[in-house]
């Protein structure tokens, strides 16, 4: 089960919406700074369909939200920087546990992300680190060409 691609591009605002750029000199990259569309292609294809189902069900709750949180008729991603932020915050703050949960579901992916890139893991001087980076965090020079006509 995948995402559609608007799904996807939902996804990626809620998680560059979480982890932004230039928040911090030590980590100026953000999460918009990474291929954040190939590493949710790797996501869809190795997680779990019940983690997918809910992540699939949060993101439509949160990319709706403005039109019953805010009253705007808007979706998530057409919000500015500051709504998306106040509205995450309605949604942490609230009193039922499964709203609650929603912006830190997001915010797991997020960092699966932007702490799986080797960059990210350099600047945090993490060790030990794979020489190797996952094939969603390589370099066009550094993925292999794919053969015609499927594996070999």
């Amino acid at each position: 089960m995948g995402l559609l691609p608007f799904e996807k591009r939902w996804l990626v605002s809620v998680i560059t919406c979480l982890i932004p750029s230039g928040a911090s000199e030590r980590l100026p990259e953000g999460a918009a700074d990474l291929p954040l569309e190939r590493f949710i292609d790797d996501l869809l294809a190795h997680a779990p369909l019940k983690f997918l189902l809910g992540l699939r069900a949060c993101l439509w709750v949160v990319s709706l939200a403005p039109c019953v949180v805010l009253g705007r008729l808007r979706l998530f991603h057409q919000l500015g920087d500051e709504e998306q932020l106040q509205l995450l915050t309605r949604f942490k703050d609230s009193d039922a546990y499964l709203v609650r949960e929603m912006p830190l579901l997001f915010k797991m992916v997020g960092c699966l992300a932007y702490g799986g890139h080797p960059r990210i893991q350099a600047r945090l001087a993490l060790e030990p680190r794979d020489e190797t980076p996952p094939d969603w965090a390589r370099t066009a020079s550094q993925r292999a060409p794919e053969t015609p006509g499927g594996d070999s």
